[in-house]
């Protein structure tokens, strides 16, 4: 029988969670505040959770950091009750990692529902390294790409998530989006998932220690079975990740996913020169203004210090703006370098989708704008999946093929 523990310091909203949910076959067991909410949990391992905000000794919000720090409350559902219902508080909700806050006083059949859905959610996802789940692994390591820039804004994030979702549903293959970029990283926001754990969790282990089902801890996945790893929101976490730590666990992934899609900070850190290090593609996202050409041209000159192969890096022209920008000849005249693709101006795409946490890739897959993310998709893939026959071809792969056809004529 399904387990809800319900925590909540006032009876009445007890049994009004109660005769919400209590019809449906549900095992409900209650506590009476933070603390008592943290001991039953741990005793009775529920696999749901709904606790009100505002407690006297351990408030929601504190208590949902606390159970997901513990590898055994990762990825269970966890709603919060609170009284507010402002953007402030449906952050605080999203940084503490629940996976959904309602409104007090709650519509009974509102609640039900979440609780429903999150539970099927949970069943349905599975862990990406449960050793019950049938999965072909790679025979060789998975492919590495790494979008970087060293100017903010002009649409890395975006990009990685929408690329990482386009190669997922092309081929159907396992798929892992990182986000390295360590202060205030936005992928789990803009995949519309709060972060129930990040690369922090895994920072104070010990690398002797570190295996598959550490990993499969921080591991969340997207409705499309898109895995993708969090980054932490505050500085002082991101400050006890250290690359010895980030390159063990990467080692261990190459080895689980055909594809892995890194999106960097924006600087030449210890950390982000390790993984353009051993990246197989880097994508350099450039915008069509000149500090954004300025600041390509100092990531170029050390990629050469660096001894990259010139076949390694790719431009990518993004425009986030719809007029004066910089022409594309005029840039790569300036960098020496040609275009491997360019994204044009598309602004309801991009700000809706970031908004909403709704992928325009997968949300609308037959918008002009994710036709062209699929091909390049398909672009940056590894030539055996691209030159492979498919008996079973994807919907996305078929959009891809109808395309290219398309052109041909």
């Amino acid at each position: 029988m399904t387990c809800v523990l319900i925590i909540d310091d006032e009876k009445l909203y007890q049994k009004m969670v109660a005769n919400a949910i209590g019809s449906n076959g549900f095992d409900l067991i209650f506590a009476d505040n933070g603390k008592q909410g943290l001991e039953m949990a741990k005793a009775n391992h529920p696999d749901a959770i709904i606790t009100d905000v505002k407690m006297e000794d351990i408030d929601g919000y504190e208590l949902t950091r606390l159970l997901r720090r513990e590898v055994e409350f990762a990825k269970i559902p966890i709603i919060i009750l609170t009284t507010q219902s402002d953007l402030h508080d449906k952050l605080n909700s999203f940084e503490s990692g629940a996976d959904a806050f309602l409104t007090k006083p709650f519509v009974p059949a509102e609640l039900l529902a979440r609780v429903m859905v999150l539970l099927r959610r949970a069943e349905i996802v599975q862990p990406a390294f449960d050793p019950d789940l049938k999965v072909t692994k790679p025979r060789e390591n998975g492919k590495f790409i790494a979008l970087h820039s060293l100017r903010g804004g002009v649409g890395c994030t975006s990009l990685a998530v929408n690329l990482s979702l386009g190669i997922q549903l092309l081929w159907r293959k396992p798929t892992i989006l990182m986000d390295l970029s360590m202060v205030a990283g936005q992928v789990a926001l803009m995949l519309n998932s709060t972060l129930k754990r990040t690369w922090a969790d895994v920072a104070r282990l010990p690398l002797a220690e570190m295996d598959f089902e550490i990993l499969n801890s921080i591991i969340n996945t997207h409705e499309s079975g898109l895995s993708f790893i969090a980054a932490p929101t505050f500085p002082s976490e991101a400050d006890t990740i250290t690359s010895q730590t980030l390159g063990a666990a990467i080692r261990l992934l190459r080895k689980e996913y055909d594809y892995l899609i890194a999106d960097l900070s924006h600087d030449f850190d210890e950390l982000t020169i390790e993984f353009l290090d051993i990246a197989d593609i880097v994508l350099l996202i450039v915008s069509p203004d000149m500090a954004s050409i300025r600041a390509a041209a100092a990531a170029l000159d050390t990629y050469v210090k660096l001894n990259y192969s010139p076949e390694k890096i790719k431009l990518v022209l993004n425009s986030p703006f719809p007029k004066h920008g910089l022409t594309k000849e005029n840039i790569e005249t300036a960098l020496s370098l040609s275009s491997m693709v360019t994204i044009p101006y598309t602004p309801d795409s991009f700000v809706l989708s970031i908004n909403n946490g709704q992928p325009f890739v997968y949300n609308n897959p037959n918008e002009p704008i994710s036709g062209l993310m699929e091909d390049f998709a398909f672009h940056v893939s590894k030539d055996v999946d691209k030159k492979a026959k498919m008996d079973d071809p994807s919907e996305a792969w078929l959009r891809v093929y109808n395309r290219y056809q398309e052109r041909r004529k």
